[in-house]
């Protein structure tokens, strides 16, 4: 049976993960859920500064991948092409005000069919909003999140140490 997530569908809880173009939903991914101490406002802004920042302010620290803004869905979705130019990703983020602070839903998904990642789309969405305390550089606001609740597709990994690796 066809997996829902690869066309496109919500998930649980209202996930929502980019369309893959694999059958049989047989393309890494990760599911990120978590709260930031920010506005949905300043973690988008977060986001878009360090996309638009690209090559002069800030460089994706995961092997200087090339992000660009996309229309996927969600409140704010991207396309990250891969450092050596070969592969590529799409994120889509959605944002939800909690409390004073900013829910965050987000999910990557390769785009070629592929098996265990290395961690690139854990490090997809990490590093458009870590903050100082994850080692990461920000450009207009620093934020701490609180835990993750991660979901991998295809033996996909998290964790922060994958990623800052530039």
């Amino acid at each position: 049976m066809l997996h829902l997530l690869s066309l496109g569908f919500e998930g649980p809880m209202g996930m929502k993960c980019p369309s893959t173009g694999v059958l049989f939903d047989a393309a890494c991914g990760m599911e990120i859920t978590t709260t930031a101490t920010a506005t949905c406002a300043d973690v988008q802004a977060e986001m878009e500064a360090r996309i638009a920042g690209q090559y002069g302010s800030w460089h994706d620290p995961h092997n200087n991948g090339t992000y660009s803004v996309q229309s996927y869905g969600g409140t704010f979705s991207s396309k990250r092409l891969t450092g050596d130019g070969k592969y590529t990703d799409k994120q889509i983020f959605t944002l939800t005000a909690s409390g004073s602070g900013c829910l965050i839903e987000a999910c990557s998904r390769s785009q070629v069919g592929s098996y265990l990642d290395g961690g690139t789309n854990y490090c997809d969405l990490k590093m458009l909003f870590c903050g100082t305390a994850d080692g990461c550089k920000p450009l207009k606001n620093d934020f701490t999140v609180g835990t993750e609740k991660t979901k991998a597709h295809q033996g996909s990994t998290a964790g922060i140490s994958a990623c800052l690796k530039v």
